[in-house]
Order: structure tokens, then sequence, then C-alpha cells
């Protein structure tokens, strides 16, 4: 097939057949099955079917592999297999030939038997062995960077309900799915550990607290969690900080910010400054955070330029202060607390390492216009697995090639086309030649 010709051959003058084995390259997929297998036993094989749950998810992970629809990965592979099978062929009496694959409606069905909290248990568990494994490989430290973030999904039905919300992002619709998704960042490693579907009017706070408690309850440690200002909290600022981590976050322009910026620009105090963050007032339980606030420059632009044109006046206070944002965080300064400043400012750059892995992810395979909310979660758990995999294999090989001094790249669609060649001839191997 064409998908065999994808890994560039340098790759392969590296070794990776030995040390990528299709066994180890696929555990992830193997982990998903029985995941699900064992979660669908209660689903009875009916009489006479040739078909279980493991031969619908081979569709279905094929389909994410090689980014082709549920029909298209079922034909292809229903083709691939009867091509190579032995021995006499069946035949019906209208000329159609025995399947070897499900076809893509029995697949369809299979897939929407699964229920939502039944994907997100499965999502975890798959998601926790990916991360467990990274770390037994030496992929990833035992403290970690949690990133958190929000991406949607549009959704083009008619549906009207709690996990259906509005947007005015999406091209042909005003209608999304909301997913908060938690990645962690090691060692240069970039790793998704958990997503969850948000419907309307849920607070996100428990969701974010549950996925920390069962994150350190693996055995991991937390150093920076970077958030987005859509998680402006101070009782989820102060939940962290007894976790034994420190979070870093823009701090939203307010009244008390500003005169923080113009006390600086001024001259009268430096970048760095201590700010007490409290919740709400009236509010039944009042929560207090005391946190630094770290003035950065934002790109293209240099505090010592913004601060002598200011007072030079060839800037305004208002875009003077448009070139600047506030960092926030819960670690306290360090001895030398002006390169500690730069340091922490520029780590918070990492966040957006989730966001590029959003598009990656959009990459992997068509989008999915399923009405069916647990479908779409699964499809999202696959592209998720596949994801990690490459940043693993992707780091694998680095190491590899650090000691041969060699040097290598993995891209996306790359392992994606070694996963398929792993895929199908682990398949051949295991199927039985006559029937």
């Amino acid at each position: 097939m064409n998908d065999l010709k994808k890994f560039p051959f340098p790759v392969k003058e590296l070794g990776i057949k030995s040390l990528l084995p299709d066994q180890y390259m696929l555990a992830f997929f193997k982990k998903f099955c029985l995941a699900i297998e064992s979660r669908t036993r209660s689903f009875r094989k009916k009489k006479n079917a040739r078909h279980g749950a493991k031969d619908f998810l081979k569709v279905f992970f094929f389909s994410e592999m090689s980014g082709k629809s549920i029909h298209e990965a079922s034909e292809v592979l229903n083709e691939y297999f009867q091509s190579h099978e032995k021995g006499r062929k069946k035949i019906f009496k209208d000329g159609r030939r025995r399947r070897a694959i499900p076809h893509q409606t029995d697949v369809n069905r299979f897939l929407r038997k699964i229920g939502l909290r039944k994907a997100r248990n499965i999502l975890r568990e798959c998601l926790d062995y990916q991360l467990l494994e990274a770390f037994r490989l030496g992929l990833i430290s035992r403290k970690v960077n949690v990133l958190i973030d929000f991406t949607e999904h549009p959704y083009h039905g008619k549906r009207d309900d709690n996990m259906i919300k509005g947007t005015t992002r999406q091209k042909g619709t005003r209608k999304m799915r909301h997913y908060l998704s938690f990645s962690v960042l090691s060692r240069g490693v970039h790793l998704h550990a958990g997503l969850e579907h948000v419907a309307r009017g849920k607070s996100k706070i428990p969701v974010i607290i549950n996925f920390l408690d069962h994150l350190l309850d693996l055995g991991f440690e937390l150093n920076y969690v970077l958030m987005d200002r859509e998680f402006y909290r101070v009782e989820l600022l102060d939940e962290i900080k007894g976790m034994g981590g420190n979070v870093l976050i823009p701090a939203k322009g307010y009244k008390k910010i500003k005169e923080i910026l113009k006390d600086y620009l001024d001259g009268r105090r430096g970048r760095i400054r201590q700010y007490k963050f409290s919740s709400t007032p009236g509010k039944k339980h009042r929560f207090f955070q005391n946190v630094y606030l770290i003035i950065k420059a934002k790109r293209g632009f240099t505090l010592r330029e913004i601060k002598s044109s200011y007072s030079a006046g060839t800037l305004t206070l208002k875009e003077a202060m448009a070139r600047l944002f506030v960092i926030m965080t819960t670690e306290r300064p360090k001895k030398c607390s002006g390169s500690w400043a730069s340091r922490t400012a520029r780590f918070y750059k990492k966040r957006w390492t989730i966001e590029t892995s959003f598009s990656d992810i959009n990459r992997i395979n068509h989008r999915w216009r399923s009405n069916h909310d647990n479908v779409r979660y699964l499809d999202m758990l696959a592209r998720l697995l596949l994801y990690n995999s490459w940043k693993m294999d992707k780091k694998l090989l680095e190491i590899s090639a650090r000691k041969s001094k060699k040097s290598v790249r993995l891209t996306l669609s790359q392992n994606q086309g070694y996963l398929v060649a792993s895929f199908l001839s682990m398949e051949k191997k295991s199927r039985v030649v006559v029937r």
C-alpha cells in the first residue's frame, strides 16, 4: 500500500524497526481495545455473528490512523485482507465475497452503544497508561508542568441542550462542543493527559481540582500550572497552591493592576510586586491568596525602551500600558529576582504548546459531525493517543540519534504512516490465512 512508503529512509537507517517494534508502537491501541472490551461485556454477541468488539475497534482505529472515514477504512481493510487470504473464498449468489472486516454501519452501531460515562473512564485509563509508560521510559520526570485550556469543535446538528454551546468563532454554524483539555509538559515532551466535555453552566473549578488530584494519585508532582485568563479564580489558585504547585496566569486589567503598571512606568516601583488576590466581596466564603505580579513587555518591545519612551514623552500612558502585560504567580521570588522574573515570564510562553497541539490533533483526521457525544469523545480520545504516541516516538528517536550522532526528524504524518504499516503487518500475522 502507499502508506507503507510514507516513512523516510534516513529514519530506517537509525534502526527504528528494532527501537520501536510493532508490539510497542501499537501498545496504546491494545490498551484502548482492552479498556473498551472490559466495559462492553454486557453487549451480547448476536448468534452466528462473525465479528466481535475488537474487529469493530480495528476499523475505528485504522480510520483514525490513516485519516480516512469509517466507510473508507472499512472498505480498504476489507480489500486488503481479502487480497491476502489463501484458500477458497466464499462467494454469495449475488456475486459478493464474504467480508473479512465489518461494515461501516455495524461499526457505527457498536460505537454508539458506549455511553459518555464509559467513554470518560476509557479515556482516563488509556491516557494514564501512556503517562506512566512515558515516565517508565524516562521521557518525562515525576515533577511535571500542567497546561490547561479550552478547545471547541463545531456542531452542525439541531440539538439544543446543555452539552451544546453557542459560538461565533466557527464557520457555518453557531453551535459547538466545548472541551476542557489537560496536558503535561516535562523534559521537553508534551503529552495530553485529560479531556472533559464541559456542559453549559457547569463550573470548571471542581473538574480541574479532580484532575490534579488524580495526577497526584498517579505519583506525579506539580511544578507550574499554566492557565489563561478564563480560569482567573482565587479559589482555584488557593487549591493548587495547597497541592504543592505554583500557578502562572495573566492578570486581568483591573484598576489595581493598572495602578501598579503606572507606578512602574513612573519609576516608583520595580517590575515585581506582591499582590493580595481576593474573591468578590459579599460571597459566603471568601478566598485570599498572596501572589506576585511580574511585568513583562509584549513581543517586539523591551521594558527599557518602553520606560524610556514614556519618560521622554514620545509614548502616552495608554500606549505604554498597551505594550505591557502582567503575569501572576503564586511562587515566591528567588534571590536573583531580576533573572527569576525574566525566566518565569518567559516560561509562560510554553502555554502555547497546548494551542499548537490542538492544530496537530485536528490534522490527524477529518472533522467528525456525529450527533452522539460519546462517539465524538471516543474520536477525540483516539486523536489524543495518536498525538501522544508521536511525541513519545519522536523523543525516543531523538535519544537514539543523539547516541549515534545523527540527526533525525519525525513528523506527525510520518508517524501515522509508520503506525498504519505496523498495524497492517501485525494484523496480517495474527489473522488465520485459510477460511
